[in-house]
């Protein structure tokens, strides 16, 4: 009879396990179609704002605000609701409005139409990333207890060990969970940003190749190739109904258990608990976003203005991804060090910043795009990871959420702020700015680091 239980049980384990890979495997494939739709078009749209629409610095830095901007509040209300809802059924619709966004490029006629056109695709974004990072925490949370040594020592039915020695070997246990658990954590979500970073290194060459065909087409064309990304959400959705397969990862907490009236309350207490203390951070984590959003909504129109071609444009995008890429490969390496790692990606998003404000030439962007997409690969798996590591599941969505409106505030000031400093100073100042702001900020986190002893954690 124990038998019979405990063979029911393991098979229970292995279909969540195979439900869990599956998911993360449609998800890798959801990233990937979405990083080639955005790679193809993303970069040139700073260039079709300038070129086509005659904008200024200032009004380009306005429609990556307004791209970004959605990203500075929607995530956090988005997160909420991943907790409470299908997690699935919400990334669907952020992959449905991101493929009627870029679709809908084909329409702009004027600055405020690229500029609405480009909030609704931060919509999508704010939808998009924090479903898909709020399942990808869960699956490793799944993956992580089907193979915990705790488990599996408590369903062997050895009763005759001694209850101390159950918790010690209990504590020292836990211990390297959660130390593997970060490493697994770390892991996935690399994985996922990986096949994004591919898809958006191999989008700029195709952007490039379609390019001669007109705004229009290459609009068009970008949009269709998200539709890959629309099938795989409609298989999650689809995974998270059948009866052999986890749901865990997927649905709402609603579907598992009923809230206490209470649960808010503890919830939005916990969220500050965790944030607090952690200024210097959240901070490091906005001067990250703010050049990444400096570097896909600014630079294009900068390298084009320092007499890059489209085409250039498009191949020193290839190389950021190449070096994202790589980082990735290699990310558990710097997940060890988490602190340090921020430091040196910290330190070469400022050198990279300095680069493209001393010497505006195509090999000196090429060298500062390499930087960058080193930095921002070590960045984002790494300082999510910190941040969620010890949220109780229930509230991963809205941890996420948490994470990504941080991320987003970063990416609306940085686009507008870098615009209207290039049209009142010089097109180059912006960078001058951000490689001082870096200059300022890592010996500060440096520093508290020093002092609270976890430098080299």
């Amino acid at each position: 009879m124990d038998r019979d239980r405990g063979n029911g049980k393991s098979k229970k384990k292995e279909r969540e396990e195979k439900g869990s890979t599956m998911m993360l495997l449609l998800l890798y494939i959801c990233a990937l179609s979405m990083g080639i739709a955005y790679g193809a078009h993303v970069p040139l749209v700073p260039v079709f704002a300038r070129e086509v629409l005659n904008a200024t610095y200032t009004e380009v830095g306005m429609v990556g605000m307004a791209n970004y901007i959605p990203y500075a509040f929607f995530p956090f209300i988005v997160g909420l609701l991943l907790d409470r809802f299908n997690k699935g059924a919400m990334l669907l619709s952020g992959v449905s409005m991101a493929l009627a966004s870029i679709a809908m490029l084909s329409l702009a006629r004027s600055i405020l139409d690229l500029a609405l056109i480009r909030a609704f695709s931060g919509i999508a974004h704010a939808f998009f990333w924090p479903s898909a990072e709020a399942m990808i925490s869960m699956s490793t949370r799944i993956d992580e207890s089907s193979n915990s040594p705790d488990r599996n020592n408590s369903s062997s039915g050895n009763n005759d060990r001694d209850k101390s020695s159950n918790s010690s070997s209990s504590n020292s246990s836990s211990n390297s969970n959660s130390s593997s658990g970060s490493l697994g954590s770390v892991r996935s979500i690399s994985r996922f940003t990986m096949a994004w970073v591919f898809g958006y290194m191999v989008g700029p060459l195709i952007g490039s190749s379609l390019f001669h065909l007109g705004y229009l087409q290459l609009f068009i064309y970008s949009s269709t190739m998200i539709i890959p990304a629309l099938a795989c959400s409609i298989i999650i959705i689809l995974l998270s109904k059948h009866k052999g397969y986890s749901s865990d990862g997927i649905k709402g907490e609603e579907d598992r258990r009923s809230r206490s009236s209470d649960s808010k309350g503890r919830v939005d207490l916990t969220l500050i608990n965790i944030v607090k203390g952690k200024i210097m951070f959240i901070a490091m984590i906005m001067y990250y976003s703010a050049s990444f959003a400096i570097l896909l909504s600014i630079v294009p129109s900068y390298m084009k203005d320092n007499g890059v071609d489209e085409q250039l444009i498009g191949m020193l995008f290839f190389i950021f991804g190449i070096a994202r890429m790589l980082t990735l490969l290699s990310i558990q390496l710097f997940a060890r060090y988490e602190h340090i790692s921020i430091l040196i990606a910290s330190g070469a998003i400022a050198s990279s910043m300095l680069i493209m404000h001393t010497a505006p030439t195509p090999p000196s962007f090429g060298i500062a795009l390499l930087a960058l997409g080193f930095a921002f690969s070590i960045y984002f798996p790494i300082t999510l990871t910190m941040l969620t590591r010890y949220v109780p599941s229930k509230m991963i969505g809205s941890m996420v959420g948490l994470y990504e409106t941080i991320f987003g505030i970063g990416w609306t000031l940085g686009p507008i702020t870098s615009g209207i400093v290039a049209d009142v100073f010089s097109i180059d100042a912006p960078y001058l700015a951000m490689f001082l702001i870096g200059v300022v900020m890592i010996p500060i986190y440096t520093m508290l680091r020093l002092k609270d002893g976890t430098i080299t954690k």
